[in-house]
């Protein structure tokens, strides 16, 4: 029935341009019913009076249609209103005295008709357009953007097998300058490919003619292997922030130099992917000069001044959860792989106003944005990409670093293992100031997570800073999602990086 309703609203709400003679009915009938009253002293008087009636609520119809010809929906009801009205009106007429009761019996049938059209249209009009990507892996991603794409697999000194994705250029004319992009916690190589292609840097390099690679930390899902662990063992994630710098980055700094012959790269990190590039540099000081320009976009480094209330509220209970967690055999999690993806897409992608909660709950997590920076059709590519796995210690070193005040500490074993590690009943603190590769930061005023103070405090320990910029409005996640990240950002960072 709602079909037939939206057919007739579509020739309907043709006619009108025809308001102008609605306009002049409009006075004619004014003129009408005062005759028409004159009249009712008649001895047929009281089929008059019916008339009259019945043309007042013609009359009201019509005043009506010059306020709402620009809602559709209201504009269909009025029609069907008149139509209704018109058959009530006539078959009262036959029916004398019940004619009243029939009206508003059919003015409540009306009623339900407009609340039911207009139901059916908001949720024909807030449906979210079906987004494929969100059960694509990044190399079908980058594969469906028409995009040529590899897949490589790096085996770390620790034994972890990473899988990393590349765009190789596609110009000729020799290698080209390769880029290397860092996702952040929980993250995947899939982060970078969310936005459209128009707004995500990965494509945004390509378009550019760099040779793109993307890396993906060890224990999320594209990087769960091992030449001797698995992944069902407690063994295979008993690793923190301190072997992703340590190992990981490493490893696939020399095997993208190796692959592509050229003897510096440029790197690109976020959040996490920054913090272990300091991790990465202090640890193996050679690295340094493999690197043409580091872009750090909000780089975690002191987590001191985090505003986050959730994770003011989790942090004290760290040892706790973590205790528990490795009580029950818990050490990996917060992969959100097969029901977890489709629980998500039902809950955030099937209509606008559910995307719009979801992107709050986001916020609600990296801090507001005044401009509401994400785009509604992304949104459930946006879910499904933020729990892609990760260690309980990767998680348990956030809470230990706020602990810990006003610098950027390894891992915490406590007192007795700590002495056997480092010779200390407290971490080792990580001397940023040793990095001299140059350094870029860009880091947002609204960011609960990595914060502005925090932020200040980096800037003064790195010394081969050549630039930062704040910009106020983005918070954690705007720096990879934001509508407005090619303008605001990434065409910045495209002009720090050595030509192609």
């Amino acid at each position: 029935m709602y079909a037939t309703f939206f057919f007739f609203f579509r020739i309907l709400t043709s006619l009108s341009k025809q308001v102008s003679y609605v306009s002049n009915a409009y006075t004619y009938m004014r003129g009408a019913i005062t005759s028409i009253q004159l009249v009712a002293k008649l001895p047929f008087g009281s089929y008059m009076v019916r008339i009259g009636s019945l043309l007042r609520q013609l009359l009201d119809k019509f005043e009506s249609f010059a306020m709402i010809l620009r809602r559709p929906i209201e504009f269909f009801y009025c029609w069907l209103s008149l139509i209704a009205i018109f058959l009530s009106g006539c078959s009262s007429i036959e029916k004398n005295h019940r004619s009243l009761n029939r009206f508003y019996s059919a003015r409540s049938v009306l009623k339900s008709w407009r609340r039911k059209a207009q139901e059916q249209s908001a949720r024909f009009f807030d449906r979210l357009p079906k987004n494929p990507e969100v059960f694509y892996t990044p190399p079908e991603v980058i594969r469906s953007r028409g995009y040529p794409v590899e897949v490589h697999h790096i085996t770390t000194d620790d034994g972890y097998i990473l899988e990393i994705h590349r765009i190789p250029a596609q110009s000729s004319g020799g290698p080209k300058k390769a880029v290397f992009l860092q996702h952040g916690v929980l993250e995947s190589s899939g982060t970078w490919l969310v936005n459209p292609s128009k707004r995500s840097l990965p494509f945004l390099l390509a378009d550019k003619s760099y040779d793109v690679w993307i890396g993906n930390f060890r224990g999320n899902r594209y990087s769960r292997r091992h030449v001797t662990l698995n992944p069902d063992e407690t063994e295979f994630w008993k690793f923190s922030w301190d072997e992703i710098g340590n190992y990981d980055l490493p490893a696939v700094i020399n095997y993208i130099l190796k692959t592509t012959g050229q003897s510096k790269l440029s790197y690109i990190g976020h959040s996490l992917g920054c913090g272990t590039f300091f991790i990465a540099m202090v640890k193996h000081p050679e690295l340094n000069s493999k690197i043409d320009v580091m872009v750090a976009l909000a780089p975690l480094s002191s987590f001191a001044h985090f505003t986050n209330a959730i994770y003011r509220m989790l942090a004290p209970l760290d040892r706790i959860i973590q205790t528990y967690l490795q009580m029950v055999g818990t050490w990996g999690w917060l992969d959100s792989q097969g029901f977890g993806d489709r629980f998500f897409n039902s809950l955030c992608g099937k209509t606008y106003t559910l995307a719009n909660r979801c992107a709050d709950i986001l916020r609600v997590f990296s801090g507001p944005n005044p401009s509401n920076n994400f785009d509604p059709p992304v949104v459930p590519l946006m879910i499904v990409n933020v729990f892609q796995g990760t260690s309980v210690p990767v998680i348990a070193q956030f809470a230990q670093n706020f602990h810990a005040g006003v610098t950027f500490q390894a891992y915490d074993y406590g007192p007795r293992e700590n002495i056997m590690r480092y010779g200390s009943t407290r971490p080792m603190e990580y001397n940023l100031d040793q990095i001299t590769a140059p350094i870029y930061v860009f880091s947002g005023g609204n960011d609960t997570i990595v914060t502005p103070m925090d932020v200040d405090w980096l800037l003064t320990q790195l010394k081969n800073m050549k630039g930062s910029a704040r910009i106020p409005e983005y918070n954690h996640l705007d720096f990879i999602w934001g509508t407005d990240v090619k303008e605001k950002l990434y065409d910045q960072v495209m002009a720090l990086l050595p030509p192609p």
